[in-house]
């Protein structure tokens, strides 16, 4: 198949899609006009908005499949939509987060409140009724995201984060290190919980227990991958109820992981599904028991390790694409 990604790179994961693909046989390109201080580049072409409309008819004259990211399309505001429908192009849409996840639904599904996405819910609305009057097909990363879409689409489809194994090089935790070291790398501390991971960390201090932390700010993903390496326990999100890219990259290293997974969503996933579930009112206690015990931390890292190699594995996300493309 000719597969075209565009136009928003999210943590990697538009490019590690179009690398697995590419290696499954497909002519795929990936270009992105989203550009952050992490620095994503690997299989994809960074361009802008100008220069993407520039080439929209020679890319959609190639590509038989339009795999959409973010909400965007080629154009800011899906004006070609029509044209690509028209022409019989397969057209999917790949929703990420804040670009679909309501201030209303989230009152209704979350406990804890969570910053609100940098569009309003009416837009949100409109554009998700404007999207599906020419795609009628979504893709989302986990079960806390179908509730915000399923409404508007007529299929949606789950495919886990993708992550190529083979790039990481686990580091169990010692069974013998005594101070682990914890760490957390918000890139919204409001949405991660960075206030309560930071209260649970100073009332452990104060009770004598002995860890080191580090929190991760502002740096490459290359870098940030560095100092990830050398943590034992790696704190991801405590609002959302779900788990994101760095959940999944630590578990790849073969980390201690903790983050608040929301009941529904757990009961979607495996059994041997090892992220530790920590919650703001919980976290502290989760904490105490994996400071104090270096054996259960070397032995939940390789469960970490073990999970991502074959649910979030990059050819079995690229197998799941291919079968959701052939039935567009």
């Amino acid at each position: 198949m000719k597969i075209i990604h565009v136009p928003t790179e999210i943590s990697g994961q538009m490019g590690m899609m179009c690398d697995a693909l590419k290696k499954r046989g497909h002519q795929v390109n990936g270009l992105n006009w989203f550009h952050t201080y992490l620095n994503y580049q690997d299989h994809i072409v960074p361009t802008d908005a100008y220069e993407l409309y520039k080439y929209l008819l020679p890319l959609s004259h190639f590509a038989e499949v339009c795999h959409f990211h973010n909400g965007n399309s080629f154009t800011v505001k899906g004006e070609e939509l029509p044209y690509l429908k028209e022409q019989g192009k397969k057209l999917v849409m790949h929703h990420w987060g804040n670009d679909v996840r309501t201030a209303k639904k989230v009152k209704e599904l979350n406990p804890y409140p969570l910053p609100p996405s940098y569009n309003t819910d009416e837009y949100i609305h409109e554009r998700l009724l404007y999207l599906t009057q020419y795609i009628d097909t979504a893709i989302v990363q986990d079960y806390e995201m179908v509730p915000y879409v399923q409404e508007y689409y007529k299929n949606v489809h789950v495919v886990p984060l993708i992550c190529q194994t083979e790039k990481f090089v686990p580091h169990f935790p010692s069974p013998t290190v005594t101070k682990p070291l914890i760490v957390h790398a918000p890139t919204n501390q409001a949405f991660k919980g960075t206030q309560y991971v930071h209260e649970a960390l100073n009332q452990l201090e104060e009770e004598g227990y002995d860890f080191e932390y580090r929190k991760v700010e502002q740096l490459s993903h290359d870098k940030a991958l560095e100092l990830y390496k050398e943590a034992d326990i790696i704190i991801d999100q405590l609002l959302c109820g779900t788990y994101g890219v760095l959940s999944v990259e630590a578990m790849a290293l073969g980390k201690v992981v903790m983050a608040n997974i929301r009941e529904d969503v757990r009961s979607h996933l495996p059994d041997d599904f090892p992220i530790v579930t920590a919650k703001p009112d919980t976290l502290i206690g989760v904490l105490k028991t994996y400071v104090q015990d270096p054996v259960l931390r070397h032995e939940t890292g390789k469960r970490s390790r073990a999970f991502v190699e074959t649910f979030h594995h990059a050819d079995h996300i690229a197998e799941s694409l291919e079968l959701i493309y052939q039935k567009l």
